[in-house]
């Protein structure tokens, strides 16, 4: 058999939402809570039943800098807030010299990031959604979207009641996958080349320790194995992998361990590192090191190295087919280089609060596309919200975009 051709089915509406946002790691819950709190009627649609993705379901609990390694902070707002958030029920804690009277020269030499833990970065992340008013819609499969013309009027989901449509404004692709993207017929790029990566807890009866098990990814070795991003066979490959090299992790630190180890906490979702992306009409690249764009609406250091700072513009998040269709987080329109540096917490952050505001504003003006929105407006509109936009931490002299 090669195909199945099914009835006609009619799909009930069963609300209708300012801004739709798909996804509920980090890009989708900033996206959701910038949304909200522009006066957008907002839902956040997740696959899962809890919030934060890779984040706390992938334990990569690690808040990556929100500065450049030189001092400058170059990542506030909404990325921000949810940084002292992971922290907000312990353990944790904000670096001394990044608070308020710390130090500004000891800045140069430790980086603005933490290490989190997962379960209690899943519940505040919640509670502030829900306290903004967002409603949360668990346990739903994004599945396609209806299309009149060149606006997205609703995204179709898969749920336990069956097939549901919800009546949007415009939508943030915030799937880490560019799902929305990809089903509304844009053009995407599929990443073939993640590596296992299994990030898990161990207990010896004494302390619970985080051990980071990841291959290179810089340095690929002949016969490592490799995964394409997209498809049901890659993930549950990959998943089966990453828990064998727990296992054998496990079993090699027994053999010295004066205390037996066991695996106390593993993750809960496919940890692959990049898989499918948005190609809009603009690539970020990393030869645009501190470029600034005219359409700026973010900013972000290198999480590798000290240095690099790097504008985001909104045409790298926009949609070229879908008029009110715009990605956050991973997802968004870069070059394969630059992939690996926007893919990160704080940049999924600081792109969802991006794209959230930038859909708020989109519907409360009654624009049918994001081409169409008043760049400064929404410009200040972040920095009123606490967001960095600093052209002059960009290099003077240079070709500006």
């Amino acid at each position: 058999m090669e195909r199945i051709i099914e009835e006609q089915r009619v799909t009930p509406i069963v609300e209708a939402y300012d801004v739709a946002v798909i996804g509920g790691g980090i890009a989708g819950v900033a996206a959701a809570l910038a949304a909200a709190r522009n006066g957008a009627k907002t839902c956040l649609i997740d696959k899962e039943t809890c919030l934060g993705g890779l984040a706390t379901l992938g334990l990569v609990v690690v808040y990556l800098p929100l500065c450049d390694g030189m001092g400058n902070q170059v990542i506030g707002g909404i990325a921000e807030e949810l940084m002292k958030n992971s922290v907000r029920y312990g353990p944790g804690q904000i670096p001394p010299c990044w608070r308020t009277d710390g130090n500004p020269e000891r800045r140069k030499k430790q980086r603005y990031r933490l290490r989190f833990n997962a379960a209690s970065f899943m519940i505040s992340l919640e509670e502030l959604l829900v306290e903004n008013g967002v409603d949360l819609m668990y346990d739903c499969r994004f599945c396609g979207v209806y299309r009149r013309g060149r606006q997205i009027e609703a995204v179709i989901l898969e749920t336990k009641e069956g097939r549901i449509g919800v009546e949007c404004g415009s939508v943030v692709d915030a799937t880490g996958d560019a799902d929305v993207c990809w089903m509304a017929g844009e053009r995407t790029e599929t990443y073939e080349r993640n590596i296992r990566t299994a990030w898990y807890f161990s207990y010896n009866q004494e302390e619970v320790k985080l051990h980071q098990l990841t291959d290179s990814m810089y340095q690929i070795q002949a016969g490592q194995p490799l995964y394409r991003g997209i498809g049901i066979k890659e993930a549950a490959r990959h998943n089966y992998d990453g828990r064998q090299m727990i296992k054998e992790h496990v079993k090699e630190t027994n053999l010295s361990a004066e205390k037996k180890v066991y695996p106390f906490l593993i993750p809960a979702c496919t940890e692959f590192l990049m898989t499918r992306r948005l190609k809009s009409s603009f690539e970020l690249d990393v030869s645009h090191e501190r470029y600034w764009f005219p359409d700026t609406v973010a900013m972000a250091g290198d999480w590798r190295k000290k240095g690099p700072v790097y504008c985001i513009p909104l045409s790298s998040l926009t949609a070229t087919k879908s008029g009110n269709l715009i990605s956050a987080g991973r997802c968004i329109s870069t070059t394969n280089q630059m992939w690996d540096i926007t893919r990160v917490i704080p940049v999924c952050a600081v792109t969802g609060e991006a794209a959230g505001t930038a859909a708020a504003i989109l519907v409360k003006q009654k624009k049918a596309s994001f081409s169409e929105l008043n760049v400064e407006l929404l410009q200040n509109t972040i920095r009123d919200q606490g967001g960095i936009l600093k052209p002059d931490l960009t290099k003077k002299g240079e070709k500006r975009f």
